[in-house]
């Protein structure tokens, strides 16, 4: 097995290296445009999802990556699995199509181990701490912030880090835009969804709502999903803001169909979440937030027999509530941006009518982002109080160094952990400390690169310790002729550290993801390649040899100030290509697509 490891790492580790070359030659035709630009300029993107708090990437400790709107609109993505399955360092399990269960492990870490929130509220259920990032609509998404890594200083329980969703604002300018579009594809794949838009005076509203259905891609994996999601917002002059927002996501679909043991499974899921907030500046560089929210989470499980259809096991049913808050002040000068909050849970669970519980949980934390010239500071820490795993210190410290205005060096060390399910019996919880060292550069003309080594060992409840050392790389390039290449490499080695054994299944020990794209802003096309190798046991069958490839393409035919039409067409798994974990979960096979898109 250490031979057939090893062989699989230097092909991908001679694939990224060829990739790099290969691009050398044709830096001479780097074109000066808005992308050349925003390369350049990725180290002054904002970020708040690392700290609580906005600031530029360079002076951002954590391994962080941020999707924005455009790359979004490119994939042609139905759900926030699409998006995340395309992301260097995050291995997606995907159960069936668009909709279908996914589960996510970023950088290798346990896919029940990390935090996803949407409007500040976690999306991750409280029976097995899974977070249904297949339930979530690209619709109303405007960017995603990714924290590879424990980021508990900031966030509580998030061993494994955090994926922040920031769903859109309402357009300014306008009292009224919109759009809506609509796809179809094999076995009435399905996707249709709206949205509108605008500010009158003080007041602006997004409004969005859709339906993704399917007659399953794979056997019994047909899904009827729709969603619908609205957001307020108020300005205050020369004050702040208030804003409410729901969201409200249901989808029935079949989730699993294992002929070798005879059972399918049939899902009912239904999640919906409501915040109210207020941002307010109560002096010069000094302003508070407070927040309140509320999340409803049901689930049904039915399984049955494939051989004649009858039930096979009793249904599970679960039904948890989760109301809180939060406040934080945050106040930035200059050369200091900190930030101390608090956040505060009520959380109550069922599961069959036959076992229910309740808990109060609360943290406050502190970060602070100390700037001294080129250098900056960032250190943190929290206090949870979990009542089921008692109160959790977390901490953390960071440091980034400007080297020049093209390359930025960054060091970061933190403790994190993950409290146990709510529906079982009170014990320790999971612990972690990671420790990360990292570049990134744009010292090679026209090219962008970022490295990343980590370190994170894991023990506590449950689980035997164990270590898991690896690496990440990500290669991008500005456009040459309208067309850009980007690649990504993640390796991780995963090792009990009692004998050093190697940790198995469910830890991938290396993911490609590479990336052609296309766009002068009337056509568009992304071809994007995946390989993970999972490292199932043998028993598992489990088959991940070579790439599985998705082409996306786009062409505005249409266009008159605000308003255009877009016809769009992808293919997904081109050449038919096998890469699953368990046999008893296969990807699905080559499928097509298309719709337009009309905006106003």
């Amino acid at each position: 097995m250490p031979s057939i490891k090893l062989s699989h790492s230097l092909r991908a580790l001679l694939t990224a290296l060829c990739l790099a070359l290969c691009l050398l030659p044709c830096f001479a035709w780097g074109e000066d445009d808005e992308d050349t630009l925003d390369l350049f300029n990725a180290f002054q993107e904002n970020s708040s999802t690392a700290s609580r708090a906005p600031k530029p990437l360079s002076q951002t400790a954590e391994n962080v990556t941020v999707v924005t709107a455009k790359e979004i609109e490119q994939l042609n993505a139905h759900t926030l699995a699409d998006i995340l399955d395309t992301i260097p360092g995050i291995q997606i399990q995907h159960n069936g199509g668009p909709g279908i269960t996914a589960y996510t492990y970023i950088q290798s870490a346990n896919p029940f181990f990390s935090q996803i929130f949407i409007d500040g509220i976690s999306l991750n259920n409280l029976g097995n701490n899974f977070p249904d990032i297949s339930l979530i609509s690209v619709q109303s998404i405007d960017r995603v912030e990714i924290v590879k890594g424990a980021a508990s200083s900031a966030w509580g329980s998030a061993l494994g880090g955090v994926i922040n969703v920031i769903t859109k604002a309402p357009e300014q300018g306008r009292s009224i835009s919109g759009s809506a579009t609509a796809s179809i594809g094999e076995r009435t794949t399905t996707d249709t969804r709206a949205e509108l838009s605008g500010t009158v005076d003080k007041l602006g509203y997004y409004l969005s709502g859709g339906y993704l259905g399917s007659d399953g891609l794979l056997p019994t994996m047909q899904i009827g999903s729709r969603y619908a999601y609205a957001k307020l917002n108020y300005d205050i002059p020369n004050s702040g803001q208030m804003w409410g927002t729901f969201s409200y996501n249901h989808a029935g679909m079949g989730d699993l169909f294992a002929q070798g043991i005879d059972l399918k499974e049939r899902q009912e899921k239904l999640i919906m979440l409501a915040s109210l907030g207020l941002r307010y500046t109560l002096a010069e560089g000094l302003d508070l937030e407070i927040t309140g929210n509320h999340s409803f989470n049901s689930a049904d499980f039915s399984y049955f027999y494939i051989s004649d259809g009858s039930p096979r096991w009793l249904p599970d049913r679960f039904r948890e509530q989760v109301s809180g808050g939060s406040a934080k002040l945050v106040w930035h000068k200059d050369n200091n941006l900190l930030a101390i909050g608090s956040d505060y849970k009520h959380q109550e669970a069922k599961y069959i009518d036959v076992y229910s519980r309740k808990v109060d949980r609360w943290g406050v934390y502190l970060n602070d982002t100390l700037a001294l010239g080129p250098v900056s500071i960032t250190p943190g820490v929290r206090l949870d109080h979990t009542q089921t795993s008692g109160d959790q210190v977390s901490s953390s410290l960071g440091i980034t160094w400007q080297v020049t205005d093209k390359t930025l060096l960054r060091a970061y060390t933190g403790r994190g952990y993950n409290v146990p399910i709510l529906i079982g019996t009170d014990g320790p919880s999971i612990k972690i400390w990671t420790n990360q060292i990292g570049a990134e550069s744009t010292a090679i003309p026209y090219l962008w690169v970022k490295g990343t080594l980590f370190r994170n060992i894991t023990w506590g409840s449950g689980v035997e310790q164990h270590l898991a050392m690896g690496s990440e790389l990500e290669v991008r390039t500005v456009p040459v002729f309208n067309t850009s290449l980007g690649a990504g490499w993640t390796y991780t080695e995963t090792t009990r550290t009692s004998d050093g054994s190697e940790v198995r299944p469910d830890r991938p020990v290396q993911t490609l993801k590479l990336a052609l794209r296309y766009d002068d802003h009337t056509y568009r096309g992304v071809l994007t390649g995946k390989h993970i190798y999972w490292n199932s046991m043998p028993d598992q069958n489990g088959r991940y040899g070579g790439l599985i490839w998705d082409l996306h393409l786009g062409a505005t035919i249409l266009k008159r100030e605000n308003n255009s039409l877009e016809l769009f067409f992808s293919g997904h798994n081109l050449f038919n290509g096998t890469q699953h974990n368990n046999e008893l979960i296969p990807n699905t096979g080559r499928w097509f697509e298309g719709g337009m898109r009309v905006r106003f």
